[in-house]
């Protein structure tokens, strides 16, 4: 363990935008400089980059966070990649983590982290099309020819992941046609069929193979509201743990008002396929993507809700 602070230089720069090179090597450095967390691969992005996994902890309870389902929501990954950081020195140092002691956390609970699940589309917003992309064409031609993607949510096939898990799949394909969505762009398309994309059947396999996630949380921007059931689906203690994210964060409980919206997600997907508490956490206010600015203001109060969240 580190005696002093002093020492100890931050790992993940809060104050440069993460793609997916600067992931990678953040998860490289921080799986060497701390020998208790583990990484794993769950699967590959449509154009072969990895879906990593960070585990902390190897307790009975389990809980998943998830970050990036949208493209230009990349402050969600280094929202996770900095809690990752923060619990670690938080065990080197032997100091508590939002009045938790870390290494009771680490004995009793696994916290699952999938920082990045939609790299190929991080990748665009943060770095743009680039003159090597093997589907380039197709991109340019689903962004209406042009060559900014500052605003794409999408993977790059032109898939919205948060739309594309198996949660009434027909309802959500009958309100695209309505809302004359009838083929891949930078958002909103759910793919052909549930789980098409290879990011989203990555972490569904995932959990659905783990069998004992009892919590999932997905982040995202903006608007500071928590959604938290789906339908009339209320899985057991699910308002009391949207309550204490609530409490936390400042944010409201909301339900999703426009209907498009409230099908193919995957809290939606995780409440109803195992009726245990999902939570869609629309991170910080203002106009995605938010700038770099904001992740000091939005991230302790994050931070302290998935901690909350893992111990309660």
């Amino acid at each position: 363990m580190h005696k002093s602070r002093r020492r100890y230089k931050n790992i993940i720069n809060i104050n440069k935008p993460m793609d997916y090179l600067c992931l990678e090597e953040n998860i490289n450095d921080l799986q060497s400089q701390f020998k208790f967390i583990e990484n794993f691969i769950i699967g590959e992005s449509y154009l072969g980059k990895n879906i990593n996994l960070v585990r902390i902890g190897n307790g009975a309870r389990k809980v998943i966070y998830i970050g990036s389902h949208h493209a230009m929501e990349w402050l969600t990954s280094m929202i996770l990649m900095r809690f990752i950081e923060d619990f670690c020195k938080s065990y080197i140092f032997s100091e508590k983590l939002y009045g938790y002691d870390p290494e009771y956390i680490l004995q009793t609970r696994t916290i699952y982290i999938i920082p990045m699940l939609n790299p190929d589309g991080v990748d665009l917003v943060l770095n743009g099309i680039g003159e090597y992309n093997p589907v380039r064409s197709r991109l340019m031609q689903m962004n209406n020819g042009s060559d900014d993607f500052s605003q794409w949510q999408a993977n790059a096939r032109g898939v919205d992941l948060n739309h594309n898990y198996d949660a009434d799949f027909e309802i959500l394909k009958e309100l695209e046609t309505k809302a004359g969505i009838f083929e891949p762009g930078p958002t909103r398309y759910g793919g052909e069929y549930p789980e098409s994309e290879p990011e989203v059947s990555a972490v569904a396999s995932f959990i659905r193979a783990d069998g004992d996630i009892s919590l999932l949380a997905a982040l995202h921007t903006q608007g500071e509201v928590i959604y938290w059931q789906y339908k009339d689906i209320i899985p057991p203690k699910a308002k009391i743990f949207a309550n204490l994210i609530a409490k936390s964060t400042g944010y409201k409980l909301e339900y999703p008002d426009e209907e498009i919206a409230s099908y193919g997600g995957c809290k939606d997907w995780f409440i109803s396929k195992f009726n245990r508490p999902g939570f869609t956490i629309e991170c910080g206010k203002g106009q995605n993507p938010l700038p770099i600015s904001d992740f000091v203001g939005i991230y302790n109060y994050i931070a302290k809700a998935l901690t909350l969240l893992a111990m309660n």
